[in-house]
């Protein structure tokens, strides 16, 4: 059957705010933010199951919706994105730099590392948003993309980039 629509994902939506899925590459999980609880954004997961295709996972007799606790905090959680066994997101909690940070985290024999700071290298005074990791297998090198408010700027919020290998601690991720 051909997909030619958009299909409500039922299982995960809300009558709350639900945005920025994201799948880890073996395709076992999806992960989103959701102000759900408390009326504050905090990192969501649910598990895919292989033997569905993708437009399928999300209805009748879908898994159950968990808390991401490790990653989710007492301030705003947002626009996850897992890319191997790093998650990077966007966060106001406290110990930032101002406005929303970029965090990330490392998954270690299964569970998600008490959040990083990426630190004053990439974030500012202001909003930092939506990041997104690449690994260059070719070069051997990643990348984070986010935009960002800060200052210098075309105006409003505007796209970046920038090799994260050297702030990133733990970064057995990137080898095969």
């Amino acid at each position: 059957e051909r997909l030619y629509g958009p299909v409500s994902l039922d299982a995960i939506n809300s009558d709350h705010d639900d945005l920025y899925p994201t799948i880890n590459q073996e395709k076992t999980k999806i992960f989103f933010c959701s102000n759900r609880e408390n009326n504050q954004f905090d990192i969501y997961s649910m598990p895919l199951r292989s033997s569905l295709i993708l437009k399928d996972q999300f209805g009748a007799g879908a898994p159950a919706i968990t808390k991401e606790t490790a990653l989710s905090g007492s301030s705003n959680d947002k626009c996850p994105f897992v890319n191997r066994n790093l998650l990077v997101f966007a966060s106001d909690r406290e110990g930032g730099y101002g406005g929303f940070d970029l965090y990330y985290s490392n998954l270690i024999d299964g569970e998600w590392s008490a959040p990083v700071n990426f630190g004053e290298k990439i974030n500012s005074e202001y909003d930092e948003y939506r990041p997104v990791t690449l690994w260059f297998y070719f070069m051997k090198e990643e990348a984070m993309v986010f935009s960002s408010n800060r200052p210098g700027g075309k105006g409003g919020y505007d796209l970046y980039i920038v090799k994260t290998g050297d702030l990133i601690v733990n970064d057995w991720w990137l080898e095969d």
